[in-house]
């Protein structure tokens, strides 16, 4: 029935907690009046009604906002629910907008080194081999400021374990700078192997940075640590750093992942430094991760990138700003023109395929991660496969996934078998539900928890990063991308999946009713709270 889909029986319950509370509070007021006039207490009348008042000017106020709606939703539940108090939880935990000082950080430091032009040819090139792709990556130069490249090789690794010695070498091969951007670092053979290296380059004279989100690693590094780092030569930030104290930043938080080496080659991906990520330490079963590693022009987005959060976490813009920039004029110079960095490893790899990097800000009402997915799953014809750690996804999302699988594509659908997270686990199979009803194919990983972050779409366009199928990688958080076309690593990516799918088990109607009707109230109550976890 229309009655029971998703977003009806919320606006119900939330139609008639607006009116349980708004009777009880009228009811109130007609008391307090009464005792008012006999008792004196006028004071509880005037709490009452600016409390009722704070109420109805937060719902005005948050059906005023960008949000999507079931965000909206959630908070207005949120508010009407808990007088008082869900007004106080909304003005201290939902604003995800930077402030003013950090929106002008944002469009004086960020923007200009972010911003990077396709060159001419590659848009050209793009264009003539898909216009679909061509308006994908238009779409990625205006909101996110990274061009399209070609004179890129792009080199896939189904397995973070299998790119743990090609980091090594790769550092060890560093010259002039080290650039590392990651959600989590924890103390292990993966972080342990590269400090060694990474404190052999700093002390040879070789630039090294590092920027770790301080909630990412709240329980993995100690306090003080980008002050040890930087006295190992290491110079070192934390992003946003942990407050006891109530502080909305906590909510926008680094969670990408990027290594830079020399401006010509980097690693990227959905894996973080921390052992399970390369499966020395078990903790959901099989951890199954993936890695990129890209030599060549295309590097300049992700170089870009890392120095725009360098400079905006600085705790001196102004200074920061002034290297950076000289910096990043370096490296623009050096690495565009005929290169020495370049020349140093012999040059520009053939072009193979088109590359573009790009990068998600929670401070600019653009959610570029969700639309490049909505827009790749609306480009296939043929196939479309989706790897994900977490399903968490508003209407439009379901819908265009949906749609796809409706008008004959192929869609093939991956998440974990073991959870990291309960609550989130129980969401991602609540969502499977509409999916599989409309064909799409959905299968979780037995051997254990699939972190990776991936599109395929008809073998032809794919995208590798750190955007989680969730509220907080869509909508909250720094995160990066890399958006390819024609690179030869897609038919890799291809047959991974195909492979990993043979090992996992595919979920059916039936068995997804009966998770369903044993579950149907935590169920419900989760979908409330869905856009806070």
């Amino acid at each position: 029935m229309k009655f029971f889909r998703p977003g009806y029986w919320q606006k119900l319950v939330l139609f008639l907690i607006f009116l349980v509370q708004l009777l009880a509070v009228v009811a109130l007021l007609i008391w307090l009046i009464d005792l008012a006039g006999s008792q004196g207490y006028g004071f509880m009348l005037a709490f009452v009604a600016i409390a009722f008042i704070a109420d109805l000017l937060t719902a005005i106020f948050i059906f005023s906002t960008p949000s999507p709606d079931v965000y909206k939703l959630s908070w207005l539940f949120a508010v009407f629910a808990i007088p008082v108090g869900g007004v106080l939880m909304y003005v201290f935990f939902a604003n995800k907008q930077a402030n003013y000082r950090q929106r002008q950080k944002l469009r004086k430091y960020r923007e200009p080194i972010e911003h990077e032009p396709s060159p001419e040819e590659a848009v050209e090139a793009l264009k003539n081999t898909s216009m679909e792709a061509y308006r994908i990556s238009s779409y990625l130069e205006a909101k996110a400021h990274g061009g399209v490249h070609q004179n890129t090789s792009v080199r896939f690794f189904p397995l973070v374990d299998d790119a743990f010695e090609p980091i090594l070498e790769e550092l060890r091969k560093a010259e002039h700078f080290i650039y590392l951007e990651f959600f989590i670092v924890a103390s292990g053979v993966f972080w342990d192997s590269m400090l060694e290296i990474l404190k052999e380059k700093a002390a040879d004279g070789v630039d090294v940075r590092f920027i770790y989100d301080d909630v990412g690693s709240l329980t993995t590094a100690p306090i003080g640590y980008a002050q040890t780092l930087t006295k190992m030569g290491v110079k070192t930030i934390c992003f946003n750093p942990f407050r006891p104290m109530i502080d909305i930043r906590m909510n926008n938080r680094d969670h990408r992942k990027i290594l830079i080496i020399d401006g010509h080659t980097c690693f990227s991906g959905g894996f973080n430094l921390a052992d399970e990520y390369i499966n020395r330490l078990e903790r959901f079963g099989h951890w199954k991760d993936n890695a990129i590693l890209l030599k060549g022009e295309a590097v300049l987005n992700f170089t870009n990138m890392f120095l725009a959060t360098w400079t905006t976490a600085s705790a001196q813009p102004e200074k920061k700003l002034d290297r950076s920039v000289r910096a990043i004029t370096h490296h623009k110079m050096d690495f565009l023109a005929p290169s020495v960095y370049i020349d140093e490893v012999g040059g520009f790899p053939e072009s193979d395929g088109f590359v573009q990097p790009y990068g998600d800000l929670p401070f600019d009402n653009e959610a570029v991660g969700e639309r490049v997915y909505i827009d790749m799953i609306n480009a296939a014809t043929d196939h479309l496969y989706i790897v994900t750690p977490y399903l968490i996804i508003d209407k439009e999302v379901e819908n265009a996934i949906s749609h796809a699988a409706l008008r004959g594509v192929d869609v093939r659908l991956l998440t974990p078998h073991i959870p990291d997270k309960p609550a989130v686990f129980n969401l991602t199979r609540m969502s499977y539900g509409p999916l599989i009803k409309s064909g799409v194919h959905v299968y979780e990983y037995t051997p254990g928890f699939v972190h990776e972050k991936t599109f395929i779409c008809d073998g032809k366009m794919a995208t590798v990063g750190t955007i989680n199928l969730d509220y907080r990688s869509l909508y909250l958080h720094l995160e990066c991308g890399t958006f390819m076309v024609g690179c030869s690593c897609i038919q890799d990516m291809e047959k991974d999946f195909l492979e990993t799918i043979g090992i996992s088990e595919e979920i059916s109607l039936p068995r997804w009713k009966h998770w369903r009707d044993r579950q149907y109230w935590y169920w419900t109550v989760l979908r409330i709270i869905a856009p806070f976890l």
